[in-house]
C-alpha cells in the first residue's frame, strides 16, 4: 500500500471517532445530571461505587474514619491469682481479645492478686469502681452469702453435678439470672457476674504424710477454699483454713498449714508445691466443680455501647473453651512432670466420697432451712440435675470404658493397695 493509499483508509474513521467521543461526553453529562437530581439513596450508593474505585474520594474516607475510630474505654481487671497463675495469663488473653474484637475500643489493663487490692476485697473493688473488673470465684463472698459457693465450686457438685452440666444450669437451667440475683438482689452490690473459667475438679491435695482414711485428717490444719467446701471439711473433723494462694508456701513454711489444695496441676506447680509436699491427691470431691468468674462493675458496663457489651460477653464464652482445653492439655503435662519428680500420686481412697457428701449434706440442709434463697438456688439445681444426669452419666460411662480399653495404666495408685 502507497503512503497515499494508507492516509485515505484512516480518513474514513476519524469523522466516526469524534462521534462517538461526542456520544460519550453527553452520556457522562447526562449522568452528572441524574445523579444530581437523584434521591439520598442513590447518592449513597454511587459514593458507595466510588469508593470502590479510588481511596482519594472524600466521603469513602469519611466511612473508614467513622468505621476504624471511637471512644476508647480504658479499664482495669484485677485477678484473684500470682501473675505467676495460668489463670492470671488466662485473663491476660481475655483483654487481648476483647481489644482486637472491639478494634481498639476495649483496652484491658490485668494485673494480679494484690497489685490493688487483696484477693479477698475484689468484690467490694469492683462494686465501688475502684476497677472497673475482676476475676475471682464466686465462693470467696461466702462471709456476704452462703449461697455463692453454689455457682462456683459447690461440694459434690451441689446436687450430684459435673463442671460440665453446671454451666449447662446456667445457660439452660435459669443458672444466669440466680447468679445475677445474688450479686444485685441478696448480697446487694452493682455487679454482673460471668462464668468465664471451668478449672475443676481441684485435687484433694498436697500431703507430707501419706493418708489413708479419713481418721488421718482428723484435727488436720488444711488450706482450704472458703465457704462451703471449707464448712464441709470441718464437718469431716479436718480444720479448715481458708487464704489466698500467694499465702499457702509461707503458711506451710511456717507451720500454719499441714496441707493444702489450690486449684489444679499446672498451677500448684506454678506456685511451688512440689517443692514442700510429697504426696499429691488428685480426686477432690469438694471441688469437683470450679468455676472463675468475670465480676464486672454493673453500671459501668452498661454504659458501654451495646456491641462492646456483646464482645465482653462472648470472649468470656470462648474464655470457658480455652479454660477447658488448658485443663486437659497443661494439667496431664504437670501430672507426666511431678511423676518425673518423684511426687506420689495417690487415688483419694474410697470412703473419702460417702463421709465427705454426708457432711456436705449435713451444711446444705442447715443452710437451706435458714436461707430460702440458698434452698431457691439448690431447688434449681436439684430440678436441673435430676432432669440431665441420668442421661448425662449414661454417656459419660461409655467415654470411661472406652478410655479404659485403651489405657489401663491410669495416673494415681491407691494409697493403702
Amino acid at each position: 500500500m502507497t503512503d497515499t493509499q494508507s492516509r485515505s483508509a484512516k480518513a474514513w474513521w476519524l469523522p466516526l471517532a469524534a462521534l462517538l467521543a461526542f456520544a460519550m461526553l453527553a452520556a457522562a453529562c447526562t449522568g452528572s445530571a441524574r445523579d444530581d437530581s437523584a434521591d439520598n439513596t442513590d447518592s449513597d450508593t454511587a459514593a458507595t461505587a466510588d469508593s470502590d474505585e479510588s481511596t482519594d474520594d472524600a466521603e469513602s474516607t469519611d466511612d473508614v474514619e467513622l468505621t476504624q475510630t471511637g471512644e476508647v474505654f480504658e479499664f482495669t481487671v484485677q485477678t484473684g491469682v500470682p501473675a505467676t497463675s495460668v489463670y492470671h495469663a488466662l485473663i491476660v488473653d481475655w483483654g487481648d481479645r476483647i481489644n482486637t474484637m472491639s478494634n481498639g475500643r476495649l483496652d484491658a489493663d490485668v494485673v494480679p492478686s494484690g497489685a490493688i487490692v487483696g484477693a479477698l476485697e475484689i468484690l467490694d473493688a469492683v462494686n465501688d469502681g475502684t476497677m472497673e473488673a475482676g476475676f475471682a470465684w464466686s465462693n470467696y463472698w461466702n462471709g456476704k452469702n452462703k449461697a455463692a459457693a453454689l455457682f462456683s465450686n459447690p461440694p459434690a457438685g451441689s446436687t450430684g453435678m459435673d463442671q460440665s452440666t453446671s454451666l449447662a444450669w446456667m445457660y439452660d437451667g435459669g443458672g444466669l439470672e440466680l447468679y445475677a440475683e445474688l450479686y444485685q438482689t441478696e448480697i446487694g452490690v452493682d455487679i454482673i457476674p460471668l462464668p468465664v473459667a471451668p478449672m475443676g475438679p481441684d485435687p484433694f491435695g498436697w500431703f507430707s504424710e501419706v493418708i489413708t482414711s479419713v481418721e488421718d485428717v482428723q484435727g488436720l490444719k488444711y488450706r482450704s477454699p472458703p465457704g462451703l467446701p471449707g464448712d464441709s471439711f470441718n464437718k469431716l473433723g479436718m480444720e479448715a483454713i481458708a487464704m489466698p494462694g500467694s499465702e499457702i508456701i509461707p503458711a506451710a513454711n511456717s507451720g500454719l498449714i499441714e496441707g493444702a489444695e489450690w486449684i489444679s496441676p499446672s498451677d500448684d506447680t506454678a506456685l511451688g508445691f512440689q517443692d514442700v509436699w510429697d504426696n499429691y491427691y488428685l480426686q477432690g470431691i469438694h471441688q469437683s466443680t470450679d468455676i472463675g468468674e468475670l465480676l464486672l462493675n454493673k453500671s459501668w458496663f452498661e454504659g458501654l455501647p451495646a456491641d462492646l457489651q456483646m464482645i465482653i460477653r462472648i470472649a468470656a464464652q470462648a474464655t470457658i473453651v480455652d479454660s477447658q482445653n488448658l485443663s486437659i492439655t497443661q494439667n496431664a503435662q504437670a501430672v507426666a512432670d511431678l511423676q518425673a519428680q518423684g511426687i506420689n500420686i495417690w487415688n483419694t481412697p474410697k470412703e473419702f466420697y460417702p463421709e465427705f457428701i454426708g457432711a456436705w449434706n449435713e451444711v446444705a440442709a442447715e443452710l437451706e432451712a435458714e436461707d430460702p434463697f440458698f434452698k431457691k438456688v439448690r431447688d434449681s439445681q436439684r430440678e436441673y440435675a435430676e432432669a440431665v444426669m441420668p442421661y448425662r452419666l449414661t454417656i459419660t460411662e461409655l467415654y470411661q470404658t472406652i478410655g479404659e480399653t485403651y489405657y489401663p495404666d491410669l495416673v494415681g495408685s491407691d494409697p493403702a493397695g
